[in-house]
């Protein structure tokens, strides 16, 4: 079966026009600048939840992984509306989501770099899931 797209390049193209945003269509990494996530926060956000701004930005660069990026599993094409929603819906769970994915995903890495036995990348990835875990628990400790 041939899986249709769902969300058009030319809707992205015009949903980006019509938000004055760059063309995200036209990505080529997952640079989200602080104030098209601004912009997208404010249209998205229709119950007003407390989001700290950089933490939307941070989670639409993680996001992004969803459209252009793999594009056998290209779901919403760079849609920055969608794209916010899912980031909306995610800390909608849990204001310190994409901490706990960072963990989470350098877990994952590092588990790879045993097995894979290369010293250079385990010592990497140690470090920077320390720094992942020292700034989730702060976060946590900031909630209690």
């Amino acid at each position: 079966m041939k899986i249709p797209e769902y969300v058009t390049v030319a809707e992205v193209r015009r949903v980006c026009k019509e938000l004055k945003l760059r063309d995200w269509t036209a990505m080529k990494g997952t640079k989200v600048l602080p104030k098209e996530a601004k912009t997208i926060l404010s249209v998205v956000n229709t119950q007003k939840m407390k989001v700290p701004l950089e933490e939307f930005r941070r989670g639409l660069e993680v996001e992004l992984e969803h459209g252009t990026m793999y594009k056998d599993v290209n779901v919403t094409n760079n849609h920055p509306l969608l794209t916010g929603m899912i980031v909306l819906a995610h800390l909608k769970e849990m204001m310190d989501y994409y901490e706990r994915l960072e963990v989470a995903e350098l877990e994952g890495d590092l588990l790879k770099a045993v097995v894979a036995k290369n010293p250079e990348k385990i010592r990497n990835y140690i470090k920077r899931l320390f720094d992942a875990k020292v700034i989730l628990s702060k976060t946590e400790s900031g909630q209690l």
